[in-house]
């Protein structure tokens, strides 16, 4: 079996996707080809042809909103239940001439809190970013939490970062969904007022082996977890996609993470 893959987004300039890939593709014992394909802006010719050219690919970001603008039109356009509500997609299925569309960070966000907290009820969540992870995490959470997004666009659905303040000391989830703390903002930092989280509980940033420095303005008491758990289980949700095979996360978890060790 030969599958040809890919991840479509911008700028791509760092991501662990193509070796992930690679990795699951050794663990099933089958050839796997997982290109990197940026695009800055989206159209339907652009998607047309990568179209023609995969059996699947991921859309990260700025394009999980826009691929499902530009497809869900398209006659033999068939998106999962997570999908149709969202409308936001980060993994494609192309199978005789029908566009199969699937949301698998559900899982990887789901996965990656699972491991610190049973359930995830009553709690106050801040969602750092407004683009397709953050409205996906909301979707997650919202009917047993308090959610809320803060933007650099805030409009009714969101708040504005200088009325984080406010809010700060009731937040026990802080997540970030921005791109500061990877490259190319690796050398940024967040503009949020560090110490007024005084009962947060756990900082999930979803960028993934960014500097000590990034997180050590939070107390010493706050979880922090690295989105690299994340990127991880939806990789090997998409693969399942893709290959139609049921690779458990824990047979392959340690290998792949020991691997990207080594690419740092």
């Amino acid at each position: 079996m030969n599958l040809k893959l890919g991840i479509v987004g911008w700028p791509l300039t760092k991501t662990y996707s193509p070796l992930i890939h690679k990795l699951l593709g050794e663990f099933l014992g089958i050839n796997v080809e997982y290109q990197k394909v940026p695009i800055e802006n989206l159209d339907r010719q652009k998607i047309q042809d990568v179209n023609s050219k995969f059996d699947g690919y991921n859309i990260t970001v700025p394009h999980k909103n826009k691929i499902i603008e530009l497809i869900e039109n398209t006659d033999g356009y068939l998106p999962d239940h997570h999908v149709k509500e969202l409308g936001i997609c980060n993994t494609i299925k192309l199978v005789d001439n029908n566009i199969y569309a699937f949301n698998t960070d559900i899982e990887g966000i789901n996965k990656t809190l699972e491991s610190i907290y049973t359930k995830i009820n009553n709690k106050n969540i801040l969602i750092l970013g407004s683009g397709g992870s953050s409205k996906t995490i909301e979707y997650l959470f919202k009917e047993h939490n308090t959610v809320q997004i803060a933007s650099r666009e805030p409009n009714l659905d969101s708040i504005s970062y200088n009325e984080i303040n406010d809010i700060a000391p009731k937040i026990d989830i802080l997540i970030n969904t921005t791109p500061i703390g990877m490259p190319p903002f690796e050398e940024e930092s967040l503009n949020i007022p560090f110490d007024q989280f005084n009962n947060l509980e756990v900082f999930f940033n979803l960028g993934y082996n960014v500097k000590e420095n990034f997180t050590s303005k939070f107390s010493e008491d706050v979880i922090k977890i690295d989105g690299i758990k994340m990127l991880i289980t939806q990789a090997v949700a998409s693969f399942n996609i893709w290959a139609d095979s049921e690779i458990k996360l824990e047979d392959v978890y340690h290998n792949i993470t020991e691997r990207l060790k080594n690419e740092n």
